[in-house]
Order: C-alpha cells, then structure tokens, then sequence
C-alpha cells in the first residue's frame, strides 16, 4: 500500500477542533430558533386563552337572554343548618348551564353553601374552559382543608379544619369585572350599616350584588370589561394558594377582580401584606388582573369581543405609603375618589357609567 494511501485513509475522522466547531454551530442554531419555538407557543397559548374567554362571553350573554341582566358576583345568603350569613357561590355557578355543564348544576345544592360537605362533589369538577394554557399550575387539582373561618357554624365543628379527609379543589384563571374598586360588605344589607354605601361605589359589570342589565353600561358595552385574566400561578404568597381562586366561591378576591391595582401589579407595585380594603385578607396580587402572557393580559368586554391589554396601559399612581391610588381613599369599606383625581385608561374600562371618552388608540 503506498504512503499516499495510507494518509488519505488516516483522515478519514474529525479532528477534535472540527468536531468543537460543529457542535458550537448547533448550539449558535438552537439559541436562535428556541426564542422562536417559545414564542409560537405562546401565541397558541395567548390563542386558546382568548377562545376560552370568548366561549365565557358569549355564555354570559346567553345567560343576560335568560335573565335580561348579567349574573351577580356573589351575594349573602342563609344557608340550611347554620345560623349566619355567608357569602354565596361565585356568578361562574349560573353560567354552567350555557357552556355545557349541566350536569354539574344537577348535582349542587343552591340551597347550601359552597363549603358545605354535599357540595364537595361540585367543587372537585375542572372545567378547561377556566383556564389559561399560560397559567399552568391552575389545572392541576389540590388536595386541601377548608379552613373554618370559611363556614363558621356552618360546619358543626368547634374549630380546626372543615374537610377530613381533606376536599378535590379547582381553581380559575378568568374572573369578573368588578370595577374600580372592591366593594365587598361584610353582611347583608340590614345587617352591615354601610352595605348600601359600599355597592353603590362598585362600578363594574360583575360585582357583589350587582344587578347590572346591558342597558346600565352607559360608557358602551366595547369600551367596557366583562371578564378578565387572574394568574393563578403567580399569587404570593405560594403557600396560601390553596384557598384562593377558587371557581365556585363568590369571596372577593377568587372570581372577581378589580383595578384599583395596575395590571399585573407584580411588575409594578411592592406588596408586603394585605392591602388596605381588600376583602379576606387579600393584595394586590389576589385582587388584581393578572397573567403569564409577555407583556399584558387578556380580557373580554362587554360586547363579547376580546382584546389583549399592555402592561403599559395608562393607569393611575399608586400610592406605596397608603396602599391606596394617590387621591383615592377608604373608610369602612366605602372608597371615594377626590375631585380632580386623573383616572387612568384601565380604570376607565372597568367603570360600565362613568362617563369617561375613551378611544380605540387608548388600549
């Protein structure tokens, strides 16, 4: 065999710097086209969620053609075997019937409460239609106690825990517009002195108590939020996500939200405990709109149609010292805003009558 030969076949292999410089050039092609990939993801993510949103919208005004009003957020009720008022279940119970879920309508008993043992059956039921794809902890069932302060003497315990064995709960990543600000009595009327006071400040579509007719969304149902996006994944703290969000419960801060906080405050604003007025212990974290989507969130209005809000939205400041919008104020539950005060665009779609001018560029 000739040497010539015998050194065309030597080289046959990669060199170990060939063989560096090729793997450096897969690694540089998947750095360009993972971004890529995530980034269509996102999008069919942000696409179902906006479908979801529309199915709900469109629910809700299935449900007006019944009822000539929009459902209530939540109201007080007196539920069988206890001996006090509580808050009722959330408007996500009268919408079953118009996407489909009949047959959980069938099994729960309006008659008790949310919390009560015989509703558990209900609470256990997930409903893909609740929940954002981006939102990815919210469809994963938990396994949890109901706290007692939940029921009181509803329960027939003294105290501890309601749920042993502990309940299948549900959560949502979708919630109602309750407007301005979270207006949230702590009884009914007759019974908390301000209940009158606090709902007349609540401005939105889906409210405690509300009774709101299209009729009465004098700002126009295209400029006005019906339902917008709550993040489950992101309250804090983590470990008390268990109770919160929870689809079926009318409690303020689970199936309605307000926007007496930025959108995904989490960008914006330093939460270090529960804000001032905001029902159950709540922050801005529990009480606001929020999402994983880059960039803003989604929300239906009033007219059924679904916009996809920025981050960066005109809204107005926030006061860190107060816990409170700078001319905003709060006494037992009734907030009023000072004369002079600049409402911001976000706050401006969350009122159904304020009779703010809004343009389509705004938003």
């Amino acid at each position: 065999m000739s040497d010539r030969s015998r050194r065309s076949r030597g080289r046959l292999g990669f060199t170990l710097i060939e063989l560096l410089v090729v793997i450096a050039i897969i690694g540089v092609l998947i750095a360009l086209l993972l971004p890529a990939v995530q980034a269509a993801r996102e999008a069919a993510r942000r696409a179902q969620c906006t479908n979801n949103l529309k199915q709900l919208a469109l629910a809700t005004h299935n449900y007006v053609d019944s009822n000539q009003m929009l459902p209530m957020g939540s109201f007080y009720m007196w539920p069988q075997t206890c001996n006090r008022w509580k808050q009722a279940h959330s408007f996500y119970m009268g919408l079953l019937p118009y996407f489909e879920q009949i047959s959980a309508v069938n099994s729960y008993n309006y008659q008790l409460h949310p919390y009560q043992a015989p509703n558990s059956t209900v609470m256990g039921l997930g409903f893909s239609a609740l929940w954002c794809p981006s939102d990815p902890e919210v469809s994963q069932p938990v396994v949890a106690s109901i706290p007692r302060n939940f029921l009181g003497s509803c329960s027939g315990v003294p105290g501890g825990l309601v749920a042993n064995p502990p309940w299948l709960l549900y959560h949502t990543s979708y919630a109602g517009n309750a407007g301005m600000f979270p207006a949230y009595p702590s009884g009914p009327n007759g019974v908390d002195p301000n209940y009158s006071a606090i709902v007349s400040k609540a401005n939105g579509t889906i409210h405690f108590g509300s009774q709101v007719p299209l009729s009465a969304i004098r700002d126009g149902t295209s400029n006005t939020l019906l339902l917008g996006e709550r993040a489950f994944s992101r309250i804090l703290p983590p470990e008390s996500k268990d109770v919160w969000f929870l689809w079926f419960s009318g409690a303020y801060s689970d199936t309605m939200f307000t926007t007496l906080f930025p959108l995904n405050p989490y960008n914006r604003i330093r939460v270090t405990g529960p804000d001032v007025g905001v029902p159950g212990g709540g922050n801005a974290y529990t009480a606001a709109a929020s999402s994983l989507h880059p960039g803003g969130a989604n929300f239906a209005f009033a007219d059924g149609s679904v916009r996809f809000l920025k981050d960066t939205i005109d809204t107005w400041q926030y006061d860190e010292a107060t816990l409170l919008p700078v001319g905003v104020t709060q006494t037992n539950g009734v907030y009023t805003v000072v004369p002079g005060t600049r409402v911001g665009v976000f706050q401006a779609l969350s009122s159904r009558n304020g009779g703010e001018v809004i343009s389509a560029d705004q938003f």
